[in-house]
């Protein structure tokens, strides 16, 4: 059974299944006070297996959680990696806009580029899903831009006209493609986004959340600072709301031996 100083919020099973782990949590050996990684006793990693264990957050579970076994036996590279790979969920509507018009480039390089930071910069932490959608409807942005918000693979949909469609009524939506496609849920509440509430998944998010596990494992105040600095981006985005929870717990008296 985990247990923690406060009520524990929701997090991700990935998160949870790191905190068993690595020992975060430690009332199976009845000690709740855990140790933070000794820097003196840091390995190194080659650049090349960092990239790998980077990828892998992605990934199920498994592959996931070695991952974070690796990057937390070296806290003082992985802080620095980390620092190099991940940002603040931050974006305003000029930048948005301006991803969105290379996302309809007919230069692969252009589009895919823009692809890959629409994956984790999420359109939706600056302009709405209805107006994203009404706004945007030529091919292939708007496809493009359909299997960004549904964190489908590169050219599912492409060639697929499609809608944006109110589900009954309520406060929700489907997105709806054909010919022969179908529908599925599109999520219009930031907070929503990769949560468990059935929200749509998104694989860069998740990777975040456990990169900033990591960051709190490790403990040390480079560690900290830059979950400071993760915790500034938008209140409503998942990652940030993990970065915020793992300052306040980090602050709690007495949770971690020296």
């Amino acid at each position: 059974m985990l247990h923690s100083h406060s009520s524990i919020t929701s997090r991700t099973a990935a998160t949870l299944l790191f905190s068993a782990a690595v020992g975060l949590c430690a009332d199976t050996c009845g000690d709740d006070v855990l140790k933070r990684p000794d820097p003196s006793t840091d390995r190194k990693a080659a650049p090349s297996a960092m990239e790998v264990w980077w990828a892998d957050l992605e990934k199920d579970e498994a592959a996931a959680t070695r991952a974070l076994l690796n990057l937390a036996d070296t806290p003082e590279q992985t802080v620095a990696f980390l620092k190099a790979k991940l940002k603040p969920l931050k974006v305003s509507p000029v930048e948005v806009r301006a991803l969105l018009l290379k996302l309809g480039s007919e230069n692969e390089k252009v589009w895919k580029s823009a692809r890959e930071e629409l994956e984790y910069f999420d359109p939706r932490l600056a302009i709405d899903l209805q107006t994203l959608m009404e706004r945007y409807k030529e091919s292939p942005l708007r496809q493009r831009m359909v299997e960004v918000l549904s964190d489908r693979p590169v050219g599912q949909l492409a060639g697929k006209e499609i809608t944006l469609r109110r589900v009954g009524r309520g406060d929700g939506f489907n997105f709806f493609a054909q010919p022969e496609f179908g529908s599925w849920w599109a999520e219009h509440k930031l907070e929503r986004i990769n949560g468990s509430s059935g929200g749509n998944r998104k694989k860069k998010w998740t990777r975040a959340v456990r990169a900033i596990l990591v960051l709190e494992h490790v403990g040390t105040p480079g560690a900290v600072a830059f979950l400071k600095d993760m915790a500034s981006g938008h209140p409503d985005a998942q990652p940030t709301k993990v970065a915020k929870e793992a300052i306040l717990r980090l602050r709690s008296p007495g949770k971690f031996a020296e």
